[in-house]
C-alpha cells in the first residue's frame, strides 16, 4: 500500500541553558516512525537519555522484520525497553548515578495507513482532524497537588524504574487526520487553531518554526525545550521533508558486564548490571542482527 503523508519535525531550545529534547522521523518501505523525547531537567544528562532513546529506537526500526513491524504492540514495548537499558549502559560508561540520565518519550510506528503509539512521561500524541481534537495521550503524573502546574511524572524510560510504556489501540487514520507528539514545552499552551493558523499540510517544514516561536511566546518565561513532529495523514507533501539517516549499530556502544561504583551514599542502591543482561538478552532476541551482543 503507497502511503500518502507529510511530516516535519522541529525542536526548540527556549529559555533554557541547552535543549535536552530529541526528535526524529524515520521510514522504510510501507512504514513511518515518529519520536518525541524530554530529557528530565534537573537529572544529571536529560539530553544523554534523549538522544540514545531516539538511537536506540531508530536501531530496532533498522534491523526489525516486517512481520515484527507488524505486531506494532510488541515492537513498541521491546524497543522502549531496549532504549531504557541502553540509557542504563551509557550511563554507566559515563560514570553517572544510577537513577540518572532520564527522559519521557511518545513514539509512533504508521504502517499502511495503521497508527499505534506508546508513551511514557508527559510527552504527548495527539490525534487531530482540523480545530478538533479526536484523541490526546494521558500524562503519566503523581497528581499531588490539581493546582500546581509541576506535577512529577511517575513513568519514564532510564532511571530505577522500568518505563512501563502504556501503548495505544491500533488507529485506522482517516481523511484530514493529523498526528502530533509534542514535548510538554510544546504542548502546554497549544490549541488545535494553531495548526490551521501556522502549519500547511503541504508545506508542514516552513510554519513549524513560526507555531514554535508562538508557543514559546505565551509559555511562562524562562520557556522549556519545545518540540514537536507532525504528521498529516492524506496530504502530498510539496516542500522537502528532512529526515533523520539511521543511526549506525556502532554509535550505540553495548558494553560487557560493569560494576558501577558510586562513592555517595545518597545515590540509591547499586543498579543490579546482571538483571540488566538478563532482561536486554530477550530485547536483542527481537532485533536481528544486532552488533556486538552480549
Amino acid at each position: 500500500m503507497t502511503m500518502e503523508y507529510s511530516v516535519a519535525q522541529k525542536s526548540n531550545q527556549g529559555g533554557r541553558d541547552y535543549n535536552e529534547d530529541s526528535t526524529a522521523i524515520f521510514e522504510r518501505d510501507g512504514a513511518v516512525l515518529l519520536i518525541v523525547a524530554d530529557g528530565l531537567g534537573g537529572h544529571a544528562g536529560g539530553e544523554i537519555a534523549s538522544q540514545t532513546l531516539v538511537e536506540a529506537i531508530s536501531e530496532s526500526f533498522k534491523k526489525a522484520t516486517d512481520s515484527q513491524l507488524d505486531n506494532a504492540e510488541t515492537f513498541l514495548t521491546l524497543s522502549i525497553n531496549f532504549a531504557h537499558h541502553m540509557i542504563h549502559r551509557r550511563a554507566v560508561n559515563r560514570g553517572f548515578k544510577v537513577d540518572s540520565p532520564k527522559t519521557t518519550c511518545v513514539v509512533c510506528l504508521i504502517i499502511d495507513g495503521v497508527a499505534q503509539w506508546a508513551h511514557s512521561g508527559d510527552s504527548r500524541l495527539y490525534v487531530l482532524n482540523k480545530r478538533e481534537i479526536i484523541s490526546v495521550t494521558e500524562d503519566h503524573v503523581s497528581n499531588k497537588n490539581p493546582q500546581s502546574e509541576n506535577n512529577p511524572i511517575n513513568r519514564c524510560v532510564g532511571g530505577l524504574e522500568l518505563p512501563r510504556p502504556e501503548i495505544s489501540e491500533p488507529y485506522k487514520l482517516g481523511v484530514g487526520d493529523t498526528l502530533m507528539l509534542a514535548s510538554d514545552g510544546a504542548w502546554h499552551s497549544f490549541t488545535p487553531a494553531d495548526l490551521l493558523e501556522y502549519v500547511n499540510p503541504e508545506h508542514p517544514t516552513l510554519g513549524l518554526g513560526n507555531l514554535l516561536q508562538k508557543l514559546e511566546g505565551r509559555n511562562r518565561s524562562p520557556s522549556d525545550n519545545l518540540s514537536m513532529v507532525i504528521f498529516f495523514w492524506g496530504v502530498l507533501q510539496k516542500d522537502t521533508a528532512t529526515f533523520n539517516e539511521f543511526i549506525e549499530s556502532n554509535t550505540v556502544t553495548l558494553l560487557g558486564s560493569h560494576r558501577f561504583d558510586d562513592d555517595s551514599k545518597s545515590a540509591g542502591p547499586k543498579f543490579d548490571m546482571a538483571s540488566l543482561d538478563k532482561t536486554i538478552t530477550e530485547i536483542e532476541s527481537f532485533i536481528v542482527d544486532i552488533e556486538d551482543k552480549i
